[in-house]
């Protein structure tokens, strides 16, 4: 059975011809960025966020679909060997999510334009939960902001060894990771992929807060 389409609303600047703006959209498309098919849809089997039209269109996506897959997938247990569920709502939604935060960086911070910007500038959003039966869909978006890279890091990394008892446990920081994978990243790909830094900031506050005592969760 084909996903349900609807009449799109869109907004388009004055004078655009009406023809370029499509009738239709499908909810959802084949995950492999240059397949647009809509019909007959399969989730990948792991992580159950990527949709598939055939086993062709997946085979081809892996690569860049697997890191992803694992952030979902094989993400370590928190406290006592249990995840967080408000962690774990967050950590799903990044998972069905990351096509449109990769286009949404892009965009914030003007790669196209000023690719230097991905080496000062990062991406901070503020989410609040909401309820939803699918999961990785339970958050609503509340704002986005860019801020120097250098002042973001630098609190979270704070943070982060506050938390530790000592230098020894307090293992690698977010800085350390992220100049790690971007470095991992640039060599793999001969300089043609970079890194940028996005935060997903998840306030447990808003119209649907989840009951107990999580304050909130971030990514």
């Amino acid at each position: 059975m084909s996903p349900p389409v609807f009449e799109s609303q869109m907004i388009y600047c004055e004078g655009s011809p009406t023809d370029i703006v499509p009738k239709i959209c499908a909810i959802r498309i084949c995950h492999l960025p240059d397949c647009k098919n809509y019909d007959d849809l399969h989730k990948c089997a792991q992580c159950g966020a990527a949709m598939y039209c055939s086993k062709t269109c997946q085979r081809a996506d892996w690569a860049r679909h697997k890191p992803y897959c694992k952030l979902i997938t094989a993400y370590p247990a928190g406290v006592d060997g249990v995840e967080a569920p408000f962690h774990r709502h967050l950590r799903l939604w990044a998972g069905r999510f990351h096509a449109s935060l990769i286009s949404a960086t892009i965009i914030a911070l003007q790669l196209k334009k000023q690719p230097s910007n991905i080496d000062t500038l990062c991406l901070v959003i503020i989410l609040h939960p909401r309820p939803h039966p699918e999961a990785g869909s339970r958050f609503s978006f509340v704002s986005a902001v860019v801020m120097p890279k250098e002042d973001v890091m630098k609190t979270f990394v704070e943070g982060h060894a506050k938390q530790a008892l000592n230098a020894a446990t307090a293992g690698p920081n977010a800085l350390e990771v992220h100049e790690q994978e971007r470095a991992e990243r640039k060599a793999s790909t001969g300089g043609m992929e970079d890194c940028a830094v996005v935060f997903l900031i998840a306030v447990n506050a808003g119209k649907h807060p989840l009951p107990g005592d999580e304050k909130g969760a971030f990514l």
